[in-house]
């Protein structure tokens, strides 16, 4: 079980825009988001030094060609030149493709060590709590809920959340990961739940959001410290 976590976003600074022409200059210091927990590799940028608060974001439906295109993707959206003026990356840690998550973290642990920045992270399903537990019912909307995953021959892998608090006026939602995603044999404490749903295009921008959020918040995050999730295993622990 993972120390638990806050987070909060604020989509009412988002502007997304793809493609953005003159994103990139010589004064700029950006933000980059990675995730890649799904069949879907996406990837956003955003420079804290524009004024007007624009992230540039993209989705690219490469399936199981993540570890020939990894690269090449992330080039498209910042050239390589510019990848020293990154000052904070973030990445979603699972669960989700084992290889496509590792291939990630890998390439994010590496960048962070060279150019030496924080590396925040965050699960696949904290990143869906704000997306998601609105689909509660009313009694439920102020408790803890868990979000789950039906895994075929494996298992059900769920993770527990608690919306914190919402400001007012400004769409901001922070959530606590009461205990980070796992296996679990025990479906019927899983009580409420919410199926498990990806959807990149909306997580990756609450993804860079979370890192703007840490920034801002001058907190530090060592890379040597983010690590996949991976709830199940090759091997059997079973005696």
């Amino acid at each position: 079980m993972e120390q638990a976590s806050s987070w909060g976003r604020n989509s009412k600074i988002t502007i997304i825009i793809n493609p953005l022409t003159n994103f990139h200059n010589s004064k700029s210091k950006f933000l980059l988001a990675l995730h890649s927990s799904s069949q879907s590799f996406g990837i956003a940028i955003k420079d804290t030094e524009n004024s007007e608060t624009i992230i540039r974001s993209e989705v690219f439906n490469i399936g199981r060609s993540l570890s020939n295109k990894l690269f090449s993707c992330i080039e498209t959206m910042l050239p390589r030149k510019f990848w020293k003026q990154i000052i904070r990356i973030s990445v979603a840690k699972g669960p989700g493709s084992f290889t496509s998550t590792r291939l990630t973290i890998s390439m994010a642990r590496t960048i962070a060590q060279q150019i030496d920045c924080s590396l925040d992270s965050m699960s696949s399903f904290h990143l869906m709590a704000p997306r998601l537990y609105k689909d509660l019912n009313k009694n439920q909307i102020l408790n803890s809920f868990w979000i789950k995953d039906l895994l075929p021959r494996r298992g059900i892998v769920a993770g527990k959340y608690q919306l914190v608090k919402i400001h007012k006026g400004s769409n901001f939602h922070e959530f606590n990961e009461i205990i980070s995603p796992q296996l679990t044999s025990n479906e019927k404490i899983l009580n409420p739940s919410i199926e498990a749903s990806n959807n990149i295009e909306k997580d990756i921008i609450s993804l860079i959001n979370f890192s703007q959020y840490c920034h801002d918040s001058n907190l530090s995050s060592d890379w040597r410290k983010t690590l996949p999730i991976y709830p199940t295993s090759p091997i059997d622990n079973q005696k």
